[in-house]
């Protein structure tokens, strides 16, 4: 639908905090920081404490808020009268996970834990399963009119984001993954970007696809299959695939990020839209092509904070 595709800067995002590490979970250096700036996980490190929160109990709480009232506004603060970087930014998202929501390792439709005779099981909590935590904790979108301006903007050498926006991610984080994509809108209903509720998909091709053939099978014919559906494209509100264009020999390139080779994002207008979505035939047979041309698809339910979208006043 797009002529011409904004450049998205993906950033899915680890909270900091104190857990065990457990696999891409693992804190990059010098982030998930104490008050003097070093990364608690650190070799050297002697003091453990969070600049975030000194309470485990209150680590998600702490970072949920801190992403949002507090980095958001230095994404968009303009830093005095030469910053020429801020205004290249189209739109900026916060993607926040809700635990309460759809993911791969836990997806409805939700049933009741009963006995054989089934009734409601009397000890539930020996019965307790493991939690299993998704990888990731949200995503972040940034949005470019070129690459150009994705690399201006982030550029990591003095300035506005090395210098104020790199130190701040460290306090509230403890990884991430990111990769640069095109933007492809499939579906469009409403008000553009402000829908509560988003899918987030991360789509790892096929080994025998090349990055070029995943995005011609998943652009142009996956994209018809949802199309086709008449409860899908009723339900979905806004419907986008970000299709990786990072190249290893880019200025911007991070080698978690990449082995993601497209993420959809599917907006809802409330939780129960996109669990009956999940639920429906419809999306079984969605799924099922999905299976055809990615080897591994994983999903999370976030909560969509629209920080900017100068794309809303410009349309």
């Amino acid at each position: 639908m797009n002529s011409s595709p904004l450049i998205v800067l993906n950033a899915l995002v680890i909270r900091g905090d104190t857990s065990v590490a457990e696999g891409t979970r693992s804190a990059r250096p010098k982030y998930n920081v104490n008050r003097t700036g070093e990364g608690v996980e650190d070799a050297g490190t002697s003091d453990k404490t969070l600049a975030l929160t000194t309470q485990a109990q209150l680590e998600w709480e702490a970072f949920d808020e801190y992403w949002r009232k507090t980095h958001g506004p230095k994404i968009l603060h303009q830093e005095g009268s030469n910053d020429r970087v801020t205004s290249l930014l189209r739109y900026y998202l916060q993607q926040h996970r809700i635990p309460g929501g759809p993911c791969s390792e836990n997806a409805p439709p939700y049933r009741a834990k009963t006995t054989s005779d089934g009734l409601l099981v009397p000890d539930p909590a020996a019965r307790c399963e493991p939690y299993i935590r998704p990888a990731w904790d949200g995503v972040a979108q940034l949005a470019y009119d070129d690459i150009r301006a994705v690399e201006t903007f982030f550029d990591v050498g003095p300035g506005k984001y090395g210098d104020k926006i790199v130190p701040d991610e460290a306090v509230f984080l403890r990884g991430f993954g990111f990769n640069v994509c095109e933007e492809h809108v499939q579906i469009q209903n409403g008000d553009k970007r402000r829908d509560p509720i988003i899918l987030i998909k991360n789509h790892t091709r096929n080994a025998d696809l090349s990055r070029s053939e995943f995005r011609e099978r998943w652009m142009n014919e996956h994209a018809d299959v949802i199309k086709a559906k008449p409860q899908a494209a009723n339900i979905i509100r806004r419907y986008a695939q970000l299709h990786n264009i990072s190249k290893s020999s880019d200025k911007l390139y991070d080698a978690v990020g990449d082995a993601i080779d497209g993420i959809t994002v599917m907006s809802f207008a409330n939780m129960n839209d996109l669990e009956e979505f999940l639920c429906t035939d419809e999306y079984a047979t969605i799924a099922e092509d999905e299976a055809s041309f990615a080897i591994k698809t994983s999903y999370f339910t976030a909560l969509n904070y629209v920080i900017r979208d100068t794309t809303l006043v410009q349309s």
